[in-house]
């Protein structure tokens, strides 16, 4: 029998028959599917013990691809710690396999980060990622049914306190492009926040932009706990889950009861009120999906969704219409 969710016990299986059970495959819709599983990989990766599910496969003009359980969004913020780590240890991983660490090309497929990783053996691909992911229970890959298109990603800037972070920030690059610049000189991914000589070395390798600037209210956090505000609490506990779940852009969306789960009875009224309010101010988007409400993260208001989950702030009145106390002063994290 079709499902519609991938489960904690699907884990132990290969990703591809997980993939094949779905409703949304079995209706015709293979790359949903696919964002599935993905997903619920995804998911493994902010804790230990995580299940690695890899998708190999060609792009339409030949070149071999390995599609990562890592969102777009969490590799341009390289953040939260447990998806940058997975991501920069499956993209050495790639070239552990063989492929030209000067030919990898990362690509947007459908919100998840892809490689094009030429020359790059799949057979090779579980062991190099097993061997550079000591902590996973269990890596697999599954191959793409046809070929695949995704459009080149743009990794922009990223800030972190890491020695990667910190290193990339000094030359002007974006962490990730720190790590295979890094693999492909054989150099360990594990960098001290202050080593100059690293620095010189990266930046005679080619990556030389202009430094980030200092800015000392980046850090600046309200912690949800400390929230006096219930309203506001549970909406960004919601905004964090779907995050973590990757549930950005139309297709990687989920139940609308997911807006209302771990919440007390006599809660639940507020909780609905809330999710209701998310979906009025353009934080989260609405799907019908097999006749009922499913709902997304909407990758044009990331920058809203994150400013709320990290210091309660939002200008939306749908939202602070709802609130009964405002946000608690900034925190400072050192």
């Amino acid at each position: 029998m079709a499902r519609r969710e991938v489960t904690f016990a699907d884990l132990g299986r290969n990703p591809d028959a997980v993939a094949r059970d779905l409703m949304t495959w079995q209706r015709g819709d293979r790359e949903e599917a696919i964002g599935q599983t993905l997903a619920a990989s995804a998911r493994e990766t902010h804790g230990k013990g995580m299940t690695v599910w890899i998708w190999t496969g060609r792009l339409t003009h030949g070149s071999a691809i390995w599609v990562l359980p890592v969102s777009v969004v969490h590799a341009q913020a390289f953040a939260p710690q447990g998806p940058a780590r997975v991501l920069v240890a499956l993209l050495a991983a790639a070239i552990d396999a063989g492929a030209d660490p000067e030919a990898l090309v990362l690509l947007d497929w459908n919100g998840w980060v892809a490689v094009e990783a030429p020359a790059a053996d799949p057979e090779l691909a579980v062991l190099a990622a097993a061997e550079r992911l000591p902590d996973a229970v269990r890596v697999r890959t599954a191959q793409f049914p046809d070929p695949i298109a995704a459009p080149e990603l743009d990794l922009g800037r990223a800030r972190g306190r890491s020695g990667l972070a910190v290193l990339a920030q000094s030359v002007g690059a974006h962490p990730v492009e720190v790590a295979i610049a890094l693999a492909a000189h054989g150099q360990p991914l594990e960098v001290a926040v202050d080593d100059p000589d690293m620095a010189r070395n990266v930046h005679n390798w080619g990556l030389s932009g202009d430094p980030l600037p200092d800015e000392p209210d980046d850090d600046a956090v309200i912690e949800i706990d400390d929230d006096p505000c219930p309203r506001r609490r549970h909406a960004r506990r919601v905004l964090q889950r779907l995050l973590r779940m990757g549930k950005v852009g139309t297709n990687y969306h989920t139940a609308v009861d997911h807006l209302y789960r771990g919440v007390s009875p006599d809660q639940r009224h507020d909780a609905m009120e809330v999710g209701e309010a998310l979906i009025r101010a353009g934080l989260l988007g609405e799907k019908p999906s097999v006749g009922q409400r499913h709902v997304y993260l909407r990758r044009d208001a990331l920058a809203q969704i994150h400013a709320l989950i990290e210091r309660g702030e939002t200008d939306a009145p749908a939202l602070t219409e709802l609130w009964t106390a405002p946000p608690p002063p900034t925190r400072q994290v050192h």
